[in-house]
């Protein structure tokens, strides 16, 4: 080492000390010299090498069968799709939830939902970092609207009750929307000057009901097949009493008087045709509500 150091002193003139530190940067040059080779031999692989890796790697993804659980490696915990409100403690304290197990099933039971994820937020001493990696796998199930049976029987009925148009009161007409107090009485006042209803078309006879009330009046009313309207004998009835149903004008009324007088009783109801004011559609409107005996 001294015949170095001497060396040193006599090739490049250094004193004692300079040649001492030259000594000690020499190593170092050279280590930075060559370290640019070093690094490229420990740290890169050769193509070779490289090749090797990759078709691993290709083998391990061919045979690589999907799991959705997923292990965390730090803490043990398993994550797996599951639904807050129905998983089992077993299952939560697998996820990690640890003393929220407790907490979620104590919430369950007191009749507490977990309506979405971010719900489960709410519960004491969740931390949010834990929430953020068990968010993806929480899957809450909508649960469906259940009628009561009861409920439904009552609605069921409720919307089956059909009315018979000729038998039915105030009441009853008032179910219909649209349908007052007002009404209601004009229905049957129009129905009792008829002598009944003989067709539901007649409905649209009766003054302040629109088309859209008489539809719906007609999905809970029918006419019993049945029922005979009311009838006028036109051999007895008084020139008042024919003028008083809806269909037989005064004129009329009094024509038919005139006629009874003058060629005796009707033999048939079929003769009002004879009438100069009886004419076919008049006929067949008012025929249902007459008699001829």
């Amino acid at each position: 080492m001294k015949r170095i150091r001497l060396w040193i002193r006599d090739l490049f003139g250094f004193s004692r000390n300079e040649a001492n530190g030259f000594l000690v940067l020499l190593p170092l040059m050279f280590l930075i010299l060559f370290s640019n080779s070093i690094y490229k031999q420990f740290f890169f692989n050769s193509p070779v090498v490289e090749e090797s890796v990759n078709s691993e790697l290709d083998s391990l993804l061919a045979n690589w069968d999907y799991n959705p659980k997923k292990k965390d490696e730090a803490t043990g915990y398993e994550f797996f799709p599951f639904d807050p409100n129905t998983a089992d403690e077993e299952d939560l304290n697998t996820l990690g939830f640890g003393p929220l197990t407790k907490r979620i099933i104590n919430y369950r039971a007191a009749g507490g939902k977990f309506k979405e994820p971010r719900d489960l937020l709410k519960l004491y001493g969740m931390d949010s970092s834990f929430f953020l990696a068990i968010s993806p796998y929480i899957k809450i199930e909508v649960a469906e609207k259940r009628v009561s049976p009861k409920l439904t029987e009552k609605r069921a009925a409720k919307e089956l009750v059909i009315y018979d148009l000729n038998e039915a009161d105030t009441s009853a007409f008032k179910t219909v929307r649209g349908i007052g107090s007002v009404l209601a009485k004009r229905i049957i006042k129009y129905r009792e000057a008829l002598g009944g209803f003989a067709s539901t078309n007649q409905l649209k006879e009766v003054y302040g009901l629109d088309s859209t009330v008489v539809a719906l009046t007609l999905q809970h009313f029918r006419l019993n097949e049945d029922f005979k309207p009311s009838q006028i004998d036109i051999n007895k009835a008084t020139e008042k009493e024919l003028s008083s149903h809806p269909y037989i004008r005064s004129k009329l009324a009094k024509t038919i008087i005139t006629y009874r007088f003058q060629h005796g009783s009707f033999g048939e109801i079929a003769d009002l045709l004879n009438l100069e004011l009886m004419d076919q559609q008049t006929f067949d409107r008012v025929k249902s509500y007459l008699k001829a005996e």
